[in-house]
């Protein structure tokens, strides 16, 4: 009996983490508007949720292989390293703008990326955690320096996982354990050459709403302040805070501006007649 219930435990521990797969994604083809940060290294920067908690600031590197996330960001959420294997599982993982994944893979780890520019201060605010292949290749992504926001379309693939065949195995391979190496000496470094001050984060308000060319409303963001208030996929936006908006330009310039807790008002067109809404912008992660 006891061998029975023991397998019967493994079953679903393979159930509770079937890997995260794109023809079963609802989300196929959506596109999704992700909120950036340019640091003065001019790294993209993210906020991510893990397992529901932070936000903290991910790096997007095309040149990364897997998802890792740092020692720290995971000591912050409960996240414990896997006992054996090199890849520990993440239940989900969110980025701001919509996007969830569910049972991804991470390795909890200390790039030197994240030490030596953490220790310098180079890019003027803190990177938690790297967004690499096995994420990004899920998206069609674009990128415009001159928004303030990057568009990442779901795509109908799944990247396979990266160099480590042997998941037995815990250790880093030799090669990523001598590139690791440079972060120590990049601490090293920085008490000669003293840290460059972090960026001081100012939150940015929320709405939940995200607009097309000529204003209409594509979709509302579930449980956001827009969707509270009944606005709906279709509306067209007239007026934001009490000035009238004639581009999406316009539009997004004043949403940028928000605050938490800034009280907002809306004129929309729905079936040929305005409608007014009040409400309150939530914090963005």
């Amino acid at each position: 009996m006891s061998r029975i219930l023991a397998v019967f435990g493994m079953l679903l521990a393979l159930l509770s983490f079937a890997p995260d797969d794109p023809a079963k994604a609802p989300d196929i083809g959506t596109a999704y508007k992700v909120p950036y940060h340019l640091t003065l290294t001019n790294h993209y920067l993210v906020r991510v949720k893990i397992n529901g908690k932070g936000p903290f600031n991910f790096l997007v590197d095309t040149g990364a292989p897997a998802l890792f996330i740092g020692t720290e960001a995971a000591k912050k959420v409960g996240l414990t390293p896997a006992k054996t294997g090199f890849w520990t599982p993440v239940e989900k993982l969110e980025l701001e703008g919509g996007i969830a994944l569910n049972n991804v893979k991470a390795r909890v780890d200390d790039p030197f990326q994240l030490v030596g520019m953490n220790a310098m201060g180079l890019p003027g605010a803190r990177i938690d955690g790297i967004l690499g292949f096995t994420i990004l290749a899920r998206f069609k992504m674009e990128f415009d320096p001159t928004q303030d926001r990057m568009n990442w379309t779901r795509l109908d693939f799944s990247p396979p996982d990266p160099f480590i065949t042997d998941e037995k195995e815990r250790e880093a391979p030799a090669e990523l354990q001598a590139m690791n190496a440079l972060g120590p000496l990049m601490k090293v470094a920085s008490l000669f050459l003293g840290k460059q001050p972090e960026d001081v984060y100012q939150p940015q308000g929320l709405l939940g709403i995200e607009l097309d060319a000529q204003l209409k409303v594509v979709s509302v963001l579930t449980d956001s302040p827009a969707a509270k208030v009944g606005i709906a996929a279709g509306d067209k936006l007239l007026k934001l805070r009490d000035t009238s908006v004639s581009d999406l330009k316009s539009a997004h310039s004043s949403i940028t501006s928000l605050r938490p807790g800034d009280r907002v008002s809306l004129v929309v067109e729905r079936d040929g007649q305005s409608k007014n809404f009040t409400l309150y912008a939530a914090e963005g992660f």
